[in-house]
């Protein structure tokens, strides 16, 4: 599968998410393949958030067993690239409480 857009992060939210992988290495793991599967599809994945120009995009990806987390992230779609704009790793008893 070829690459169809490239991928960058802006540089506050790489920098929370090497501090994030340094309390749980699978995080890096997790990033890799979202950034290995928005570099490859067609369309953006996740939901659309209305009102925004350049279109704007929130997903939500679980990963971690058995304490379950969540990594959110919100992307901008620049047509030939996505720009990642915000990331945030919540565990998911945080999410139930709040």
């Amino acid at each position: 599968m070829a690459t169809l857009r490239t991928v960058r992060i802006a540089p506050a939210t790489k920098e929370y998410l090497r501090e994030e992988e340094g309390k749980d290495p699978l995080l890096k793991k997790v990033v890799t393949g979202l950034i290995w599967r928005l570099e490859r599809e067609a369309e953006p994945v996740g939901y659309r958030l209305p009102g925004y120009n350049p279109p704007t995009f929130l997903l939500k990806l679980p990963y971690r067993l058995p304490i379950p987390r969540i990594l959110r992230v919100v992307y901008e779609d620049h047509e030939d690239e996505f720009f990642i704009v915000l990331a945030e790793v919540e565990k998911l008893s945080q999410v139930d409480e709040g």
